[in-house]
């Protein structure tokens, strides 16, 4: 196979990834996108800026040509443009099934409304919830106790009929119990049951999972009609894909941060993966629904005084403003207040230390590609606050929109598509090291030595503040750093030294290396006064010049 042409779709873009052989090598040829989800436009833009043809007679031109034109492999990887809404009824919400409920829904191409029940649920309180919902989907799942289903039976089979129609209903349950909501709804509703005690729970999501995202493919599919490429993938299994591969071969633990449609957050790992998107917490069309819910924890990270009011005509003018549109300094920092608030709640829902702990890599989607890189890393940071072991973590930056669409293309042509993830799918943006621990404000919180070249230059870094220290393009740095006493560099014991030097170097990225000696959690003053002034020093210490403004 020479060459490949994957369209993805956002929910306000098109963009048109082409992979060719360069040198007889799978490589990026370019990445092109468009305002607006407007597939064949994207494709003639593409042909305008690559400089070849892609289309004859309005159709994919397949195989590739002699000539360069037309690609043998079309992929389409995206979501359908109206996200279909799932139900989730908890009977019991304390059982321990609903969180494997919970778990798989999270996973899934949809957006998730979940109403809990118990003994004293009005059957039809719940029939005009779901009347008011207009699921798509319904997930129940609960205790193995009959005699609590049969109000929520007796809601749900009221409100099934002409305005109520789901495509399909899944029972996570007992044997015993999925009998019954069988003779309860089976004449009206497709079902298909699931029984967690025959199963071990990872095996329980992944099937959950797996229906729900065929049938958001093939939503995307038919939304496109014929000829658009034999392979149609959702965007959520192409960057697992992506992301599984880069824990394989480059013996990474992963987050993955994807924004273009909803807010997708992917934690993998040898072991395994989490995946959590929120449809609702999207930076799109939808975006002003953002104020109703995070204005708060959208303003605790902009360096200047903003009022409610002043958040949601920013959202409004954002939702309006054509996404090609540059954002100028003041925005830049708003947008970055905003993914900050978005990362902080994909943490705080995912359960235990996953989100933070031994992280090594940050992989970030196009959506980042908007901010500078001080910016982006401050996202990361801020949003996330990782804590890896050995104190490290990388940034990158996946501006081309390169591991969706490899991970898409890993369908038709796997070894293809890893050839291109391996050589062309991140930019480096920085390497951070966190120092956690105790100090003082203020006081030193470790001492180093940076050697690029032949040129040795000492520094010290206070706790309480962050640190940059520039890579020259296409060098290596040997880098030393002695904590204080009682700072410790990331999971390490308190004072003990770290040296990258030799194999373990550290190499270039955009923003070079930042040390991040504000300990964990980041720590930002109640008062608004001091809180900006937190922040202003912080962007300084990156070089940033927007906290100075408006």
């Amino acid at each position: 196979m020479h060459s490949a042409v994957v369209l993805s779709l956002g929910r306000s873009h098109s963009r048109v990834v082409l992979v060719d052989r360069a040198e007889g090598q799978p490589r990026l040829l370019g990445s092109v996108p468009i305002s607006g989800r407007r597939p064949r436009e994207a494709l003639q833009e593409a042909e305008r800026r690559l400089g070849r043809a892609l289309l004859g007679d309005g159709q994919p031109i397949r195989p590739r040509r002699p000539t360069g034109d037309g690609a043998d492999a079309w992929v389409v990887v995206g979501a359908p443009l109206v996200l279909p809404t799932l139900v989730l009824v908890a009977v019991d919400g304390a059982h321990p099934i609903v969180d494997v409920a919970v778990r798989a829904a999270q996973a899934s191409l949809v957006r998730v409304h979940r109403l809990d029940t118990d003994p004293s649920t009005s059957p039809m309180w719940l029939a005009q919830r779901l009347e008011s919902l207009q699921p798509a989907f319904l997930l129940l799942a609960g205790t193995e106790d009959p005699a609590r289903w049969e109000p929520v039976l007796a809601g749900i089979a009221s409100a099934l009929g002409e305005t109520v129609r789901p495509e399909l209903g899944i029972v996570v349950a007992a044997e015993g119990v999925q009998q019954r909501v069988a003779e309860a709804l089976g004449e009206h509703l497709d079902l298909m049951g699931v029984d967690p005690d025959a199963f071990v729970p990872a095996e329980v999501i992944s099937a959950i999972v797996g229906e729900f995202r065929t049938r958001a493919a093939t939503r995307l599919h038919d939304e496109l009609g014929a000829g658009w490429g034999e392979r149609v993938v959702d965007r959520l299994t192409a960057l697992e894909r992506a992301a599984a591969f880069l824990v394989r071969r480059a013996e990474q633990r992963i987050v993955l941060v994807d924004l273009e449609q909803g807010t997708l957050t992917l934690w993998a790992r040898p072991d395994g993966m989490v995946t959590l998107y929120q449809a609702d917490r999207e930076f799109g069309p939808d975006a002003l629904s953002l104020a109703d819910t995070d204005s708060e924890a959208i303003r605790r990270w902009i360096p200047w005084s903003m009022s409610d009011d002043d958040i949601v005509d920013w959202l409004a003018n954002r939702t309006l403003r054509a996404p090609s549109v540059e954002v100028d300094a003041a925005d830049q920092v708003i947008l970055s207040a905003v993914f900050r608030a978005l990362l902080e709640r994909s943490a705080a829902l995912v359960a235990g230390g996953i989100a933070r702990e031994d992280v090594t890599l940050v992989a970030l989607g196009p959506a980042f590609a908007a901010l500078p890189p001080a910016l982006a890393t401050l996202c990361v940071l801020d949003g996330l606050q990782p804590l890896p072991a050995n104190g490290i973590v990388s940034i990158a930056l996946d501006e081309a929109d390169l591991l969706a669409a490899g991970g898409a293309l890993a369908e038709e042509r796997s070894g293809f598509a890893a050839a291109v993830l391996e050589r062309d799918a991140l930019l480096p943006l920085a390497h951070a090291i966190v120092l956690t621990g105790e100090s003082l404000e203020g006081a030193i919180a470790v001492r180093g030595e940076v050697r690029i070249g032949e040129t040795l230059r000492r520094f010290s870094v206070p706790w309480g503040s962050l640190h940059t220290l520039a890579i020259p393009f296409g060098a290596t740095v040997e880098l030393t750093l002695e904590p204080e006493g009682g700072v410790r560099i990331g999971q390490l014991d308190p004072g003990v030294a770290l040296r990258f030097a030799g194999e373990a170097a550290l190499g270039w990225t955009r923003l070079g290396i930042v040390i991040d000696a504000r300990g964990r959690p980041v720590p930002l003053p109640a008062d608004p006064g001091a809180r900006e002034r937190r922040l202003r020093s912080w962007l300084a210490d990156l070089g940033h010049a927007g906290g100075g403004l408006p």
